[in-house]
């Protein structure tokens, strides 16, 4: 077993658009276009509201549009479980209860050893059905959140269909999972992102628009170029994509050994972190002892920072994108963010965030010279300031990136990020 590489490319939509409406018809045709057929269809449709018998609710006018999905209707209220003890993917009706439950239909796969565990009624949702399932979103089924997936995609002849599953969950880790107790466990972020397969899927969740993205797995025969070439071809019908990340899922037993390196490190680097904070105190009472004969702004010593240590933009920018990054040495990459609003009452006022990630791995590290070297809350960004933050950088990549190169490896430079990607590497955070 190896580990498996995917190109994700993002494209957003507003609301207004009507994504689930107006997209597949032109996903469909760019899909014949290029002689490609899915062979499994996917959907997760979640509300707050179990009682599919009520008439009014999304998943009951789903069910009246659609009684094939019968089968799929999964419960998770604890309470509602009590009241109706019933097996998964059972034909019994679900009684009337109040409306702040929450349930879900969903066909995406159970665990059992590690493996994929589909539905075994999945023969009865076809493109048709998925089809009507779009176009009731968002009305009259305004779901709190929707997924649906034109997987199994044979991108190329040699395309693996089998897809790729993570697990962030507490406690989920290398223990079996049956179909049934999926629904127990529903997560939108797994079946959203940690679901990696040569698809296509159209998402959109309660505050955010619509996105799609496409998936391709890039392997040895199948470089990033051939990978990028598909998402061209969907590009020129839907527009640019707003950020391309590749994401690793790597299988069941190398996960465990990773998460072994990830409880090895962590006190070591709390432990370094904590360390040297009276030496960055006294650079900064020293620097401020020698004022600069000519003050310039924050900003001014912002852009000098960003540009002085090889930090750019990213080459594509979503809603959630800000900070600078740059790739290091190994493979990894290093993300910054700079903090300054002194008159900020509840965040810090003034600090910088890097975060440095690789492929199996990702460390946060935080400093504020309000928290860290108990400095007021009012504290300017000057130059006493940037000159620590100057000492906080060089301290990181100097002594902690090679401790994390020692544990974690080399991370391949396949493993490229066009855009930092916050949600990613949360089964992997130190």
């Amino acid at each position: 077993m190896i580990m498996r590489l995917f190109l994700n490319a993002i494209f957003d939509f507003k609301p207004k658009d009507k994504a689930f409406v107006t997209i597949p018809p032109v996903l469909r045709d760019a899909l014949k276009e290029g002689g490609w057929t899915p062979e499994r269809f996917l959907f997760d449709l979640y509300d707050i509201n179990e009682a599919v018998s009520e008439g009014r609710t999304p998943h009951a006018m789903l069910m009246k549009r659609f009684p094939q999905l019968k089968p799929y209707w999964h419960n998770t209220s604890a309470r509602f479980a009590a009241m109706n003890p019933k097996t998964a993917f059972s034909d019994e009706l679900i009684p009337t209860t109040c409306s702040h439950g929450y349930g879900f239909f969903s066909n995406f796969p159970g665990r059992k050893e590690g493996k994929a565990v589909f539905c075994p009624d999945d023969s009865a949702i076809d493109m048709e059905v998925l089809n009507g399932i779009c176009n009731a979103i968002p009305r009259p089924c305004s779901f709190f959140s929707a997924i649906v997936v034109w997987d199994a995609i044979p991108w190329y002849s040699d395309s693996s269909l089998t897809p790729a599953l993570r697990n962030i969950q507490p406690g989920h880790g290398m223990e079996d999972f049956s179909p049934g107790d999926w629904a127990e466990n529903h997560e939108f972020y797994e079946c959203c992102i940690g679901y990696q397969s040569n698809c296509l899927l159209l998402s959109s969740r309660f505050g955010t628009g619509p996105e799609l993205e496409i998936r391709v797995e890039i392997t040895d025969n199948h470089p990033m170029e051939d990978a990028q070439k598909i998402v061209e071809h969907f590009a020129q019908r839907i527009g640019k994509p707003v950020k391309q990340c590749v994401r690793a899922v790597f299988p069941w037993e190398m996960r465990e050994k990773i998460a072994n390196k990830l409880d090895y490190m962590r006190p070591r680097f709390d432990a370094w972190r904590k360390s040297d904070m009276d030496k960055l105190s006294a650079l900064y009472h020293n620097a401020k002892e020698v004022p600069p004969t000519k003050p310039v702004s924050a900003k001014t010593l912002a852009k000098r920072y960003i540009e002085r240590n090889g930090f750019v933009r990213h080459d594509l920018c979503r809603w959630d994108d800000y900070g600078w990054c740059k790739r290091l040495p190994h493979g990894y990459w290093l993300h910054l963010d700079l903090f300054i609003n002194p008159t900020d009452r509840y965040a810090e006022p003034v600090g910088i965030e890097l975060v440095c990630y690789g492929v199996n791995f990702r460390v946060r590290y935080d400093f504020s010279p309000h928290t860290d070297l108990g400095l007021p809350r009012d504290t300017p960004a000057d130059e006493a300031t940037f000159q620590v933050f100057q000492a906080v950088l060089d301290r990181f990549q100097n002594d902690m990136v090679p401790q994390l190169v020692e544990t974690f490896g080399e991370t391949p430079e396949t493993f490229y990020q066009h855009s930092y990607v916050r949600e990613y590497s949360e089964e992997f955070d130190m």
